[in-house]
């Protein structure tokens, strides 16, 4: 009798083949037919036995595809090593109540022989049967059991084909999750290192096409599918999972394991340089450490796919699998994936950061600010999710709704005649007339543009489109403001800020915040304010946190300030209960 741990992995061998059920072969009922004529017995059957039943995958004189495991002869016979042999099934106490065999012209001969897989799985059998008893001869049962072999040598071609790249001739994903399951029938199995090899990255693939075909890209996979199968050679298999990747398994007992696949790297970068397409492709690894578990195939490949990408990101030949950027790269995916739901619901809303000015402390202006309280993961950061809807081209619809919940909002302020300033993404200018949308919005709502200010961060992606700057001026002319956000970082450049039309400077807060204790800082901070003061522009001090920061932006001649000493932000029916002046302990200082 076989335990419980080895019937297990039966099934699971069985349930690798569930793509016979449907699949044709006169292969099959030749056999069939074979054994009826040298037997001379009316009925044969292909079987593979399951857990709860048996179905043929072929049958001659039968008219059932199944029967249940309870009326299973084939189920005694997958215990065997070689022919069960029933002479007369109505005086064998394992059957003789068997409906089978009670029926009207039931079962009464019965011999089957196992239909067993290399790895010594008995997944069905092959049987004949006779309504009258018999007994086979020991040439018989040999030729039964050559039969057998015929039928497993069909179904061995149809998984290899099934279970081979048509390409490289390696064997594919479904081979290496089978080979996988192997893995649980060592006792003991030791750790191992899944390395994944991507052969040609998807930029440097599609360069090569345009430039040569897909000839080249092809021959280089062949190059490195033979390549593999001979580095590896005694050592490990090679699999090929994807178009253009291929994995191998390395035990962690294999001495400096990273240093071979270090140097298997490096030789592969050297034998796929392609002269015609004047290009390298690079072929890097991702490396994942892992105990054999059934349930996480799917999922360590995943992970060994997400080394390869931090590869690709660092530079490097390979890198091992991080779980923390791993869960990093999830939970954005997570936040781009339930987007449109949190706008759609209350998880994404707007505060408003009061802005005072500096000269009489009175309130001039409020920013919008766009938070996203997430079902699952709590408050998120907009630093985290803004990225991310950039990165998956989901900003533009989030910038849309703002615009429609900023007016919505001011239109509701009948006392409250403030201005409001929203920041827009780059991506915001991209094949799209962003001034246009908010010229509609503002009749919609029937809102003053006045009363708008556009905030944009300054970098190169402003002169590398040129219809940013068309859209800003356009934006100018309807008469809102335009401000440069984060001002004193990054690209901040006075030299070209004459190009953009905009008319406020927002200091950048990394400045502003530590103003106090940095000496440096205070040097650039008055610097900057006085030279955006002298060329006509309204400057902004945001992330004012103390009264030290506040005296020292008003001593430098800043015309407005935001912070959290001033007014946090607030929801939009919460503003117009603010106060619309400085408080006299911040207005001193002013």
């Amino acid at each position: 009798m076989h335990d419980h741990h080895s019937e297990t992995h039966r099934l699971d061998a069985v349930q690798a083949l569930e793509w016979l059920k449907t699949a044709e072969s006169e292969n099959f009922d030749r056999i069939c037919r074979l054994a009826a004529a040298y037997f001379n017995v009316p009925t044969v059957l292909i079987s593979l036995v399951e857990k709860d039943r048996q179905w043929f995958k072929a049958r001659i004189g039968f008219d059932r595809d199944q029967t249940p495991i309870d009326q299973s002869f084939c189920a005694y016979t997958i215990r065997e090593n070689g022919v069960l042999q029933v002479e007369d099934a109505s005086r064998d106490g394992r059957f003789r109540f068997n409906p089978l065999v009670t029926a009207r012209n039931g079962i009464r001969f019965y011999a089957g022989a196992p239909l067993r897989t290399r790895s010594g799985h008995a997944i069905g059998s092959l049987c004949i049967i006779d309504k009258e008893p018999k007994q086979l001869s020991d040439a018989e049962r040999l030729v039964l059991q050559d039969l057998a072999e015929m039928v497993m040598a069909q179904i061995e071609q149809r998984q290899l084909g099934d279970c081979h790249d048509p390409v490289s001739g390696l064997p594919n994903q479904r081979q290496f999750f089978a080979d996988l399951n192997d893995l649980g029938l060592q006792p003991h199995a030791e750790h191992r290192v899944l390395v994944l090899i991507d052969a040609l990255d998807s930029h440097r693939g599609h360069e090569m096409t345009l430039a040569v075909g897909t000839g080249a890209t092809q021959s280089i996979i062949l190059d490195i599918a033979q390549h593999l199968k001979q580095s590896l050679s005694g050592i490990s298999c090679a699999y090929h999972v994807n178009d253009r990747q291929f994995c191998f398994m390395l035990k962690t007992s294999m001495p400096d394991y990273e240093l071979f696949v270090h140097r298997l790297i490096d030789r592969l970068r050297a034998m796929t340089r392609s002269d015609s397409a004047l290009t390298s492709p690079s072929p890097r690894a991702g490396m994942v450490i892992f105990q054999h578990d059934p349930l996480s195939h799917a999922d360590l490949l995943r992970k060994a796919m997400h080394a390869v990408e931090s590869a690709h990101q660092a530079n490097t030949h390979w890198a091992l699998y991080d779980i923390a950027r791993d869960c990093a790269w999830r939970r954005a995916f997570t936040l781009a994936r339930d987007v449109d739901r949190a706008l759609a619901s209350d998880q994404m809303y707007l505060v408003f950061q009061p802005r005072f000015s500096l000269l009489d402390g009175r309130r001039v202006s409020a920013e919008a600010l766009l938070r996203w309280n997430h079902p699952e993961l709590g408050a998120v950061s907009p630093a985290e999710f803004i990225p991310v809807m950039e990165r998956n081209g989901l900003i533009q619809r989030v910038t849309h709704w703002v615009i429609d919940q900023v007016m919505s909002t001011m239109a509701q302020w009948q006392d409250l005649d403030c201005r409001v300033s929203l920041n827009l993404s780059p991506k915001d200018f991209d094949d799209q007339d962003i001034g246009e949308i908010l010229r509609l919005a503002c009749l919609r709502f029937g809102i003053a543009p006045h009363r708008l200010e556009i905030e944009i961060t300054e970098g190169e992606w402003i002169r590398a489109n040129p219809q940013v700057i068309r859209q800003l001026k356009g934006l100018r002319e309807l008469g809102m403001d335009v401000a440069i956000d984060d001002f004193g970082s990054g690209y901040s450049n006075f030299a070209y800020l004459h190009e953009i039309p905009a008319n406020v400077i927002k200091l950048d807060r990394s400045i502003v915040t530590d103003l106090p204790g940095s000496p440096r800082n205070q040097i650039i901070a008055r610097s900057i304010l006085q030279l955006a003061r002298d060329l006509g522009y309204r400057t902004v001090a945001e992330g004012i946190e103390d009264y030290q920061c506040l005296a020292l932006v008003t001593q430098y001649g800043c015309h407005e300030a935001q912070g959290y000493f001033l007014s946090r932000p607030a929801l939009p029916g919460a503003l117009a209960q603010l106060h619309d002046h400085l408080p006299p302990r911040q207005l001193a200082a002013s």
